[in-house]
């Protein structure tokens, strides 16, 4: 008894966080490039990945999902957004022979192409260098470390340390921010709840700017708040079905709910997946971009330890050109 009272509490601390955390509403935001959902398997079931956790990728959503690994992992998943954006989104997860718990790393690149700079400081006799109408490079990084425990039978916990790096041009900003997720496993049909608190940090600034001080204004990180289930409603030798929904409150904006389902169909050690999801905001629906989204995976031996995994995900947009997910995996 004493054990169920402790998760409820939990689950009802974390169910207050909007209210403590995001309370300050959207606004401008530094690191925004982390709000992105990774994993291609996880956006074919429209990011509906905070109550499952069951590979390596989800040290993006839920690190506590760390748990339920097999064995050890590598994920690279890379997309090409509109505008000339690429992300990709690497996690490796393991557990240590020696040291108890589970671990996983993690690394985000957020690239685009060269474009003319010009801004708001625009002078061509500037002793600055500021808006020289030159072609400059932007581009954002951050590297991770995840760990996650197993509290006690079927509830875990886990967080995340971040270290990110954002540059344009000239300028730069470095700084490091944390998440924290729990996940508990029901034992009925893989029901499984979870929910997670991630980007929480101090406020940074822009370094290197070209104007008289050097640096720009404090802006907040990009926090998010996220909480969702999962469960296995069909599971017979070679079929399996699971559904997933999240919801997902960034700092920066309106709360949204992410739909999933995943297919498996297998034979000996092969297996195929068929994968679809919905993105929807819950206000002001008509401005956003994301809906529905497809996925399909392929899993099969790769050597006699290993098997690997490729992944493709269609995202589809409103106004914009649609998104397409590619990832390859390695399970050892």
């Amino acid at each position: 008894m004493r054990r169920y009272l402790l998760i409820v509490g939990v689950l009802a601390m974390l169910l207050s966080v909007p209210q403590a955390v995001l309370a300050d509403g959207s606004g401008t935001y530094l690191a925004s490039f982390l709000e992105v959902d990774g994993g291609t398997r996880q956006m074919g079931m429209g990011g509906a990945f905070t109550g499952m956790g069951d590979d390596a990728m989800t040290v993006f959503y839920n690190p506590a999902g760390l748990r339920f690994l097999e064995g050890s992992e590598v994920h690279f998943s890379g997309s090409s957004w509109p505008a000339g954006l690429s992300y990709q989104h690497l996690a490796y997860g393991f557990r240590h022979s020696v040291v108890p718990g589970y671990f996983g790393i993690s690394w985000t690149i957020m690239q685009m192409g060269p474009f003319t700079e010009k801004t708001e400081y625009f002078d061509p006799d500037s002793e600055f260098g500021v808006g020289t109408l030159e072609n400059v490079d932007a581009g954002d990084m951050a590297f991770g470390g995840s760990y996650a425990w197993e509290f006690f039978d079927g509830f875990s916990v886990g967080g995340t340390f971040k270290w990110y790096h954002l540059a344009m041009a000239d300028a730069f900003c470095e700084g490091v921010v944390g998440d924290l997720g729990v996940l508990y496993d029901t034992r009925f049909r893989n029901l499984r709840v979870g929910a997670a608190i991630q980007n929480v940090g101090p406020a940074n600034r822009w370094a290197g700017t070209g104007i008289g001080t050097g640096f720009g204004e404090d802006f907040g990180m990009p926090t998010v708040y996220r909480a969702g289930a999962s469960i296995r409603i069909y599971d017979v030798v070679t079929h399996r079905l699971s559904l997933a929904a999240d919801y997902k409150h960034p700092r920066t904006g309106k709360g949204q709910v992410n739909l999933g389902g995943e297919y498996t169909f297998n034979k000996g050690k092969i297996f195929a997946f068929g994968r679809a999801g919905y993105r929807r905001r819950i206000a002001e629906a008509q401005n956003y971009e994301e809906g529905m989204t497809l996925g399909l995976g392929l899993r099969l031996p790769s050597s006699q330890e290993a098997d690997a995994r490729i992944d493709y995900a269609y995202v589809a947009m409103k106004n914009l050109d649609a998104v397409h997910r590619f990832s390859v995996a390695f399970f050892f």
